[in-house]
């Protein structure tokens, strides 16, 4: 088998274009939504487009490589991806290799490791490996057959210590993307609703508990009930976040010029969708979302075709990641959920999340290659 397989049908070309078209657009809504922290904090205020320019080269290579190697190979490596990946999670409690991002509550938020100048995000990269190994495990699984429950235990050890070791970093909002992942993959490999209903219903007591009995989780709660009361403090995210869609308007504001852009915390990261309305309204907001809808039905409808077992799981885990964190974020920035600190992919400041988000790309594009696909 060859490693690469370059031909003439090499990938769909919606797809691509929408592709760089959402990485275009994205660091170009970046940089108008950091140019006044970075002018403020750091006297550059090209200093987060230059680090993000380099991120983008990095997954513009990884994007190549993954959209042109053999996807087949992935299915090899699943077990041995899900090792590493647990290795590098546990890497981020050790003392001189994690590197926290604050302490809120009394608790510290270990979710990098850094080396020298070089720092990354092993969650970012264990929603890939998680949906690879399963791809890999659902391929072979027949609907017709009775369900051989010790088929299970290694999966589930697998996936459960992964998110276990996310959720001590913690990183609650990434587990919930990956556990929406895994149910996803879960019914379409032919569990019955019913059953898997009645399964995810059941584990809502442990939700609870680890929302309700951890601290910072349970303020961000009332926060996001009543995040006027909090303005002035923690509030004070959603609060500019609404202020943010209420001054974009129909048609937007000036670019770079909007209250956002100023006072917004972290505007360029999770919240980068505010102050892109606060630059292009709502026509603006319509028009992306449009292009993003576009982009999850023509995967849709080129995954369904897809002949492979593995490709068609492989491509169907990234998509509902994809559609499940364009909608999360979505959701936060708008008051739906509470903040969770899902980053906006393609958009969002960060080089684990925008290079992740170029290897799912990558690997999308190859498996809807048109020889892949069913006539």
């Amino acid at each position: 088998m060859n490693f690469f397989k370059i031909g003439e049908n090499v990938q769909d070309k919606v797809l691509v274009f929408i592709i760089f078209f959402l990485a275009i657009t994205g660091i170009s809504v970046m940089f108008s939504a950091s140019f006044s922290y970075g002018e403020r904090e750091f006297e550059n205020p090209y200093f987060f487009l230059n680090r993000q320019m380099i991120w983008l080269l990095a997954g513009f290579t990884m994007f190549v490589v993954f959209s042109q190697m053999d996807f087949q190979i992935l299915d090899s490596l699943g077990i041995y991806l899900c090792l590493v990946t647990i290795f590098l999670l546990i890497l981020v409690f050790i003392p001189g290799l994690g590197k926290s991002v604050g302490t809120y509550y009394g608790r510290n938020f270990n979710r990098w490791i850094g080396i020298g100048p070089f720092q990354f995000q092993p969650s970012e990269f264990a929603k890939i490996t998680v949906i690879i190994y399963l791809a890999g495990f659902f391929k072979s699984f027949k609907k017709t057959e009775s369900i051989n429950w010790k088929k299970f235990i290694l999966p589930f050890a697998i996936i459960s210590t992964i998110l276990l070791l996310i959720v001590l970093e913690p990183s609650f909002g990434t587990t919930m993307e990956i556990f929406f992942v895994l149910i996803t993959m879960i019914y379409i490999a032919g569990f019955s609703f019913r059953k898997l209903s009645i399964s995810t219903l059941s584990i809502l007591p442990l939700l609870f508990l680890l929302v309700d009995r951890v601290g910072y989780r349970r303020k961000r709660i009332d926060i996001w009930l009543d995040p006027y009361s909090y303005r002035y403090e923690e509030g004070h995210q959603l609060v500019s976040s609404y202020l943010a869609f209420k001054s974009g308007s129909f048609f937007g504001n000036d670019i770079s010029a909007g209250y956002s852009h100023k006072y917004l915390p972290y505007g360029y990261t999770d919240f980068i969708i505010s102050p892109f309305v606060e630059d292009f309204g709502f026509l603006g907001f319509c028009i992306l979302w449009s292009v993003l809808l576009v982009f999850i039905f023509r995967s849709y409808l080129l995954i369904e075709r897809v002949n492979d077992p593995f490709g068609f799981y492989l491509g169907s885990g990234i998509l509902a990641l994809l559609s499940i964190q364009f909608l999360m974020n979505l959701f936060v920035v708008t008051g739906i959920l509470p903040i969770t600190g899902v980053s906006f992919p393609f958009f969002s400041y960060g080089g684990s999340s925008l290079i992740s988000t170029f290897i799912f790309s990558g690997i999308l594009v190859n498996i809807t290659r048109k020889e892949n696909l069913e006539s």
